[in-house]
């Protein structure tokens, strides 16, 4: 009985640790909240971020040490704290279109569901929105918005 309690605490407190925001991540002390948001087939998902200030990232979390935190995609959106000024990846992680995500980003064109985005103040808002040539990235306010393969350059 005592090692299924235990068991049991392990599991939510990994499951803590990966969702929201991680404190005190990137180079810059100022962030501004970014409001993310989804279209409607997107529902299941949620935004997977990486700190992208010293090139392109691994998408695997739990000892990562560029990866930042998760919110659940919302079609009225979700707030996630953004370093200014510096770039980040942005990942719509959806478990039915990459339940086999174990590559450092190359694996079935992962960093097609991913943009680089770069505040630079408040009041900005991405959204991610399924079109014919995948997911496709819009944005509003003091933000910009590149592919994954940015970090490359």
């Amino acid at each position: 009985m005592k090692s299924s309690s235990l068991l049991m605490a392990l599991l939510v407190l990994s499951l803590v640790a990966c969702y929201g925001p991680r404190r005190n991540y990137g180079p810059s002390d100022s962030t501004a909240d970014v409001l993310v948001m989804v279209g409607a087939a997107e529902r299941n998902s949620g935004f997977k971020f990486y700190d992208a200030a010293d090139g392109c990232p691994s998408y695997r979390d739990g000892a990562n040490k560029k990866y930042m935190g998760m919110v659940r995609a919302r079609e009225e959106g979700a707030p996630f704290p953004f370093p200014v000024g510096s770039p980040v990846h942005v990942f719509l992680f959806n478990p039915k279109d990459t339940h086999l995500l174990v590559a450092d980003g190359g694996l079935g064109g992962v960093r097609k569901r991913a943009a680089q985005v770069t505040v630079t103040g408040e009041g900005a808002t991405l959204t991610a929105t399924r079109g014919p040539e995948g997911i496709e990235w819009s944005f509003t306010g003091p933000v910009k918005v590149e592919p994954a393969s940015a970090c490359a350059d």
